[in-house]
């Protein structure tokens, strides 16, 4: 008999697998690494959640097994409460309480109507149709932000966030047969391990983002059409179907590709052409002109004055081994605890979770803040990279030599 997808279960347990294959692959990156950010937890903590609930929701229409259908239900609740934790860590500050409340409340009635239902899938999953309103209450406290508070790299990470969670929220519907007769909330997860996997290289704007996205609508509409050639829908609806798995199919591939490459290319050579054409007549116009371009917008110099009240030999000791030191590696240097308290100090006092070391006689640093990111390596070659010119740039300036 020829396979078909007639049935908008089958079609919702092929998305499904899809977004959990990307949800659980941005989890396991951030599993893997040697040390995490607070903000890296929540990422791992919301996409292991997202993961784990398609999966399980794919099984319970793949085995007809009640437990998943349960677990799944358990887990949907605690999603939004996961995205809440997500935003107050993206923002460094906590959500107006009534929302705290709302969100949280609606949590754990929701886990407690999930249990008392039973594992009913289509009857008890409508239990959690505060899902779509705690979703569109996150995506408010996101985007009605505070932007001057924030450095550029944090409120880029945080526009893309924020619109994946609109999308998130709008396909959330479709979940309880609205807009769509089959679940497509998934696609909308994607979206948020692309933003997660794409770090500083992801889409700063709207049109950014629909462009970026543009290829892959379109591979999908023409695989999509090449399939429905080889075999001919029996309904619109099966149509339908073969163009969402297709579209599932093919972010949850864009997310393994942003994963494996660690970043994007484009941004790579946008850096190394703002590198090439940089002022370097001195250092404060070296910073100023590469500081334009991500993962370095919005770098913060400090010298001098900005030093006081800590050691400077102390914190220069810090870098002999590398010259860019995040705030979630610092507590790998065990050997040095009062110069790690004190660059711990430096970094959060100005917001920032990367610092450079420029020039060590006198001191010079340059900190950074990076946005939620599952793979920061590549910015971090990019800093160390900005490093090695800064310190050229310092050496032809005290040498009195012109450029």
């Amino acid at each position: 008999m020829t396979p078909s997808l007639t049935g908008t279960h089958e079609v919702r347990m092929l998305i499904d697998v899809f977004g959990a294959l990307g949800a659980l692959s941005v989890a396991v990156v951030l599993v893997g690494r040697r040390s995490r950010t607070t903000v890296q937890n929540v990422l791992m903590l919301v996409f292991g959640l997202a993961g784990f609930f398609y999966a399980c929701r794919a099984l319970a229409v793949a085995t007809g097994i009640e437990g998943f259908g349960l677990a799944s239900l358990i887990l949907a609740c605690a999603l939004p409460l996961g995205a809440l934790l997500l935003a107050e860590n993206l923002l460094r500050r906590h959500a107006p309480l009534p929302i705290k409340l709302l969100i949280g409340g609606g949590t754990l009635l929701g886990l407690i109507a999930a249990a008392l239902a039973g594992a009913g899938m289509q009857r008890a999953f409508n239990l959690a149709l505060y899902v779509p309103a705690a979703l569109a209450l996150v995506f408010l406290l996101v985007m009605f932000r505070r932007r001057s508070t924030l450095a550029p790299m944090e409120n880029a990470a945080l526009d893309s966030y924020g619109r994946a969670l609109f999308v998130t929220g709008l396909l959330s519907l479709t979940d309880f047969g609205l807009i769509a007769p089959f679940g497509l909330s998934a696609l909308g997860v994607l979206g948020l391990a692309y933003a997660a996997a794409s770090g500083a290289s992801a889409p700063r704007r709207w049109i950014d983002a629909v462009k970026e996205l543009a290829l892959a609508a379109a591979t999908a509409v023409l695989l999509t059409g090449a399939l429905l050639y080889l075999r001919p829908p029996t309904s619109w609806l099966e149509a339908a179907g073969v163009l969402a798995v297709a579209a599932a199919a093919l972010l949850a591939l864009s997310v393994l590709l942003r994963l494996q490459s660690g970043g994007g290319d484009q941004q790579r050579r946008q850096f190394e052409q703002t590198l090439a054409t940089a002022e370097t007549d001195s250092l404060e116009q070296f910073v100023q002109s590469t500081s334009l371009a991500a993962p370095l917008q919005g770098l913060v110099l400090i010298e001098g004055a900005d030093l006081d009240g800590y050691d400077p030999a102390l914190l220069a000791g810090l870098f002999n081994d590398n010259p860019v030191i995040s705030i979630a590696d610092l507590h790998l240097r065990e050997n040095a605890p009062d110069a790690r308290e004190q660059l711990r100090d430096l970094l959060t006092r100005h917001a920032s979770s990367h610092a450079i070391r420029i020039s060590d006689a006198p001191l010079r640093l340059g900190l950074a803040a990076l946005g939620g990111s599952a793979r920061p390596e590549e910015d971090e070659r990019a800093m160390a990279l900005f490093q090695k010119m800064a310190s050229l740039v310092v050496a032809r300036s005290q040498a009195g030599e012109t450029p």
